[in-house]
């Protein structure tokens, strides 16, 4: 997809905590998804999905607040990537039927490196990540209940550490450019129970 004047996350929030966007001249994403699935036996089905792009800002001029002398600074950078436009995604799950009405699912999820503004700079980046979970269900089939689904999911086995979303301030000061990096970190290992009655 080619964009004139995509409106494009910055990569900074505003007072209210809200991201804050910009209108970017020219811009594009290429790339290509695959997905399939696959049905081993009568007890086993795998499935997965990829996605792989490029995501590029053809000429980006970044403005920073100068904080030295007023005013702002500004630095050019050519064809940084889009901000939060990871080019890897993927996704697997595997899916087990011991016995009748009895599903495990193991599903997992990898997501490269993206950057969180458009200046593709290392030091503003966020690092990938691939998380594993476990989900176990149980289907009861009894009247007056059409059906009656008990779940337990366990999130994030591996106990992974990983950040997939945050936000980045740089100003001039000092006479350099100053950088603050932000981070929403995710939960590690954790479980959910649930119930699900179907009337």
């Amino acid at each position: 997809m080619q964009y004139k004047d995509q409106l494009a996350l910055t990569g900074k929030i505003n007072n209210v905590g809200a991201y804050t966007r910009t209108n970017i001249p020219g811009s594009y994403r290429l790339g290509v998804e695959l997905q399939g699935s696959s049905k081993i036996s009568d007890w086993l089905i795998l499935s997965g999905n990829l996605a792989l792009s490029r995501n590029k800002i053809k000429n980006y001029t970044e403005y920073i607040d100068d904080y030295d002398n007023g005013g702002q600074k500004s630095y050019f950078h050519a064809h940084p990537d889009i901000a939060f436009s990871p080019a890897i995604v993927g996704g697997a799950n595997v899916q087990f039927f011991p016995f009748p009405h009895y599903e495990i699912d193991l599903p997992a999820k990898y997501v490269s490196k993206e950057y969180m503004d458009n200046t593709q700079n290392e030091g503003r980046k966020l690092g990938d990540y691939y998380v594993q979970d476990l989900r176990m269900s149980y289907r009861l089939n009894f009247a007056p209940i059409r059906e009656m689904d008990i779940i337990f999911q366990l999130n994030n086995v591996l106990n992974r550490k990983y950040e997939p979303n945050g936000y980045t301030y740089s100003s001039f000061y000092g006479g350099g450019v100053v950088t603050e990096n932000f981070y929403f970190p995710m939960a590690g290992t954790n479980f959910m129970l649930a119930l699900n009655i179907k009337l």
